[in-house]
């Protein structure tokens, strides 16, 4: 297996200082600052309080969409021109694919929800929404995936999009992020004392927070070889990337910085350079106290003797925190500088200021150097650190590295469904007379579970993430999982934590943005269950949440797949879990597509589904770390694919299950499998567990693993916009 060298060809840019990297990052060497009233929050601020609104579009520009689809459209259509690709794909449609990351997704809609009650306004709510409206009739038909880590997520899509390519997965992948300005997280941050009234002031004595604001940022991957091929000069290679989790808190970062210096390490590692190559950093640099303390203490440890030499520039003191879109911003304004030879100086800080005077903290103006590569950071709420070195780009095509390809296993399994706690319970259902689960009460309480978890740190949690843990505790005893080291987590889940949500959202709607429960909004950010994972089990490795659509639990078992068998992880921890929320129930009521009475809810009958709570994790490694332990293994995960059509996202297999959930999802999936050649209809596990969205792929998986006797089959999972996941694992083949 060939790992070739990744580069950017294309960026679009949209922030508070411009529609275009070029404005932005002409406005930055400029000195600018993009600070100014935000009066596009749904909420007016009192007088003082501002943030990093973006620059309005052309008004002719998508005026239908709303703000978070429209703004990534607008950036998305300009970063695939500038890489010469919006016309004409330089592949196969079904090999070009978006991955972009998030925090907030389409959460504007349910504002609009709270203060009308016309559902309608949720069908813009969703992350898998949100990608869908901003990339409708753009040829890219290889899927999409939307993947949250706090303010981490659009550098982490990033570092997702380099495997994809580098380990054949797609051939194109336009990654990146966004995040729209909104009442909803500017509540949250100001309850959590985040938010500054003075300007940003990274690294400097007295520094009181940050500033919000929004960006849109996109970047096009390829390989080098086939940039080379088709005469694309890149705007830049990414050399490396690294990942980790604190495991500390859920909104304090580690006080010595020992995550984020584990990400910037690996990063360094996988660009094969040391600290003394790198000519820039471009920090995280929130401006809050303990942010840029912890960042300092990360810089120090990685640089050692040359901190005062290596230039550290903050671009959120001209831009403000744009969240989910932060990351891959600033990458692209890394970019600039390498382009440019060019290192700016920061806004709003002076010499005499700077906390650190070690640290070299550019001010004053920008200028001229000479840089080869710069390394950016990304640090999200729960501990979740991102970090890429870009490199400037050398002439002609950078020759691959051979790499073995290393199989992934699945070792544990872990099942919690209204009725049924663990393996033992889910085998003795089939066992038993059980009525399907669309006749059974379908709640789960926190006492059918609660012996897996610490029963005092489960008090304040969402029953989505509550279910997370308990589902993972019960995949790692499978397992025979005690050692964590090295050990990734990636999860999926369509609502999340949405019953907290909308209670905190509520209150902001009723009673004004003073009102916000920081406790609801730290523990309500789709990312919850990650970060709560990596604290209950110590996991430093990478964690990342997959949202937003039906698809997103195998989503995030092919992610996973994939990252194991390029050799970039070890072991992941793979859980899908939902909580059975009334609104979301009440929401999809109102679709046609949750059944209005429960006789009528029958597998197959396409008159609605019923909402059913529960989660499912696996525990997956490659094979050579499952055989040095001596675990178990049920089966090898032998192909994965997704796209935006359930035809093209089929998998051959001797047996195939659907995910079906008595809509017109079922009779979609029967005629794509008839049409691939498939003689048989789908099976599915409606009746097991009723319809768990996310967590249904995993849960057909668990099912045929535990109480099957097919030796190879396959798990097809479509959303509701059509775009559809397959993941085929072979019993025989370990």
């Amino acid at each position: 297996m060939q790992s070739s060298s990744v580069q950017i060809t294309g960026v679009g840019l949209v922030s508070p200082l411009g529609t275009s990297a070029d404005e932005t990052w002409n406005a930055i060497v400029a000195g600018k600052c993009g600070i100014r009233p935000l009066t596009a929050i749904e909420s007016p601020l009192p007088a003082g309080k501002d943030g990093g609104q973006a620059v309005e579009l052309p008004a002719d520009f998508s005026p239908e969409l709303p703000r978070e689809a429209r703004y990534l459209r607008f950036a998305i259509v300009q970063a695939m021109r500038d890489a010469g690709v919006l016309e004409t794909l330089p592949c196969e449609p079904a090999r070009a694919c978006y991955m972009l990351g998030t925090t907030l997704h389409g959460m504007r809609a349910g504002g609009r929800f709270l203060r009308t009650g016309n559902f309608d306004e949720l069908r813009t709510f969703l992350a898998g929404d949100t990608l869908r409206l901003a990339t409708e009739g753009l040829n890219v038909r290889g899927g999409a995936a939307t993947t949250c880590s706090a303010c981490s997520s659009s550098l982490g899509s990033i570092a997702l999009g380099v495997t994809l390519l580098q380990s054949g997965a797609a051939d194109l992948v336009i990654a990146g992020g966004y995040d729209a300005i909104s009442e909803y997280v500017y509540a949250g941050f100001n309850a959590l004392r985040l938010v500054s009234d003075p300007p940003l002031r990274p690294f400097t004595r007295g520094r009181v927070g940050m500033k919000l604001a929004e960006s849109y940022a996109i970047v096009v991957l390829e390989r080098a070889e086939d940039a080379v091929r088709r005469g694309r000069a890149p705007v830049v290679t990414i050399a490396g990337w690294g990942e980790s989790a604190d495991a500390h808190h859920l909104t304090q970062p580690h006080p010595q910085g020992a995550g984020a210096t584990r990400a910037m390490r690996d990063a360094l590692d996988r660009a094969a350079i040391t600290p003394g190559d790198i000519g820039l950093v471009a920090a995280h640099a929130t401006g809050t106290p303990d942010n840029d303390a912890s960042e300092f203490a990360a810089l120090s440890t990685l640089l050692g003797d040359r901190l005062s030499e290596v230039p550290v520039v903050a671009f959120k003191s001209h831009l403000g925190h744009t969240l989910g879109g932060a990351g891959a911003a600033e990458l692209i304004l890394s970019a600039m500088a390498i382009r440019d030879q060019t290192v700016p100086a920061c806004a709003n800080v002076t010499p005499d200021t700077i906390e650190y005077p070690g640290l070299r903290v550019t001010h004053a103006r920008a200028e001229r150097a000479s840089i080869s590569h710069t390394l950016n950071t990304s640090l999200g709420f729960g501990g979740a650190n991102t970090s890429v070195v870009l490199s400037a780009p050398t002439p002609g095509q950078r020759p691959g590295s051979d790499r073995q390809k290393h199989k992934a296993v699945i070792t544990g399994v872990g099942v919690l469904l209204p009725g049924i706690v663990g393996n033992d319970a889910l085998k003795s259902h089939f066992v038993s007379a059980s009525k399907p689960a669309w006749q059974r009460p379908l709640g789960i309480a926190d006492a059918d579970f609660q012996h897996l978890l610490n029963a005092r740190r489960i008090r304040r949690m969402s029953p989505y993430v509550k279910l997370t843990l308990a589902a993972v505790a019960l995949a790692c005893t499978d397992a025979k999982l005690a050692d964590y080291a090295d050990t990734a987590a990636i999860l999926g889940t369509m609502h999340g934590s949405a019953g907290f949500s909308v209670e905190y959202y509520g209150q902001i709607v009723r009673e004004g943005m003073g009102a916000a429960n920081p406790l609801l909004f730290a523990e309500g950010v789709p990312n919850a269950a990650a970060a709560q994972l990596s604290l209950m089990l110590g996991l430093t490795g990478a964690c990342q949440t997959i949202i937003g659509t039906r698809t997103a639990g195998l989503d995030a078992l092919r992610l996973a797949a994939v990252r194991i068998e390029h050799g970039d992880w070890q072991r992941a921890i793979v859980s899908a879990g939902e909580e059975a929320d009334p609104i979301v129930a009440d929401a999809y009521r109102h679709c046609g597509l949750h059944a209005r009475d429960v006789t009528t809810a029958a597998n197959e009958s396409e008159n609605g589904f019923v909402q059913s709570p529960g989660a499912i994790a696996f525990v997956v490694e490659s094979v050579d770390a499952a055989r040095a332990r001596g675990a178990t293994v049920y089966c090898v995960i032998d192909a994965t694919r997704t796209a935006s059509s359930i035809g093209d996202a089929i998998i051959p297999a001797d047996h195939v299950i659907g995910s079906a959930c008595a809509t017109g999802i079922d009779r979609a999936e029967r005629l794509a499998l008839r049409k691939a050649g498939h003689a048989a209809s789908p099976a599915n596990v409606y009746d097991v567990c009723g319809e768990l969205f996310s967590a249904t792929p995993l849960a057909a998986i668990a099912v045929e693993l535990l109480t099957g006797s097919h030796r190879q089959f396959a798990a097809l999972c479509t959303d509701f916009s059509g775009i559809a996941t397959s993941v085929r694992v072979n019993r025989g083949e370990r």
